[in-house]
């Protein structure tokens, strides 16, 4: 007789909020440098496109934040006549408050702002529902909420901008340490080639 074989598989590793933050921000480097290479980006483009994107990302426009990007991004960008700004590397930035973070950024936001205004409730946001709940509200809370905000947008646009320049040198460094090579590969076949001597008839 011939024992059943059984098939352990491996539980998978649970989801935690680490995790997935890790992998949202590995996803937004990605498809910054993507986005990069696509459009051949001049230099400043990424480090202003993200600090308008956190900007924005950090203000309680629950929803609205990527036409938000794309209204501004398309004025400046017409009025200046250049391309200063990026619509995916902004509403990349935006994602600096998301559907992990949405609800304790606004608590956040709701309990810094009660201290600038007075609160009729205090709340301790359980869902996005309550979050939009309050905001469309237009009382008090929403009052509250948009105050505390403004600490985080402000800070946000340097910050957004000192990760944009980071990424941007990286992809020059990146950019260098190609032509470095292509130098050294050319010069490795030139220096292969065989050398031809010229004899000359006495």
């Amino acid at each position: 007789m011939f024992r059943a074989h059984r098939n352990y598989t491996l539980a998978p590793e649970p989801e935690t909020p680490e995790r997935l933050l890790k992998a949202l921000f590995k996803r937004i480097v990605t498809k910054i440098m993507r986005q990069a290479r696509r459009m051949t980006l001049s230099k400043g483009v990424i480090a202003r496109s993200m600090a308008m994107g956190m900007v924005v990302g950090f203000s309680p426009t629950v929803g609205l934040q990527m036409v938000i990007c794309l209204i501004l991004i398309l004025i400046v960008n017409r009025l200046a006549g250049r391309y200063l700004f990026d619509i995916v590397v902004s509403v990349v930035g935006t994602l600096v408050v998301n559907p992990l973070t949405m609800v304790p950024t606004y608590t956040l936001y709701y309990v810094i702002g009660c201290r600038a205004v007075t609160c009729s409730t205090v709340v301790e946001f359980q869902s996005e529902h309550q979050v939009h709940q309050m905001l469309t509200t237009l009382g008090d809370g929403a009052l509250a909420i948009f105050i505390g905000s403004l600490p985080f947008m402000i800070v946000g646009g340097p910050v957004g901008y000192w990760i944009g320049r980071g990424i941007e040198r990286f992809l020059e460094r990146r950019v260098e340490r190609r032509q470095a090579r292509q130098v050294q590969m050319a010069k490795r076949r030139r220096d292969a080639r065989p050398q031809q001597t010229v004899v000359e008839n006495g």
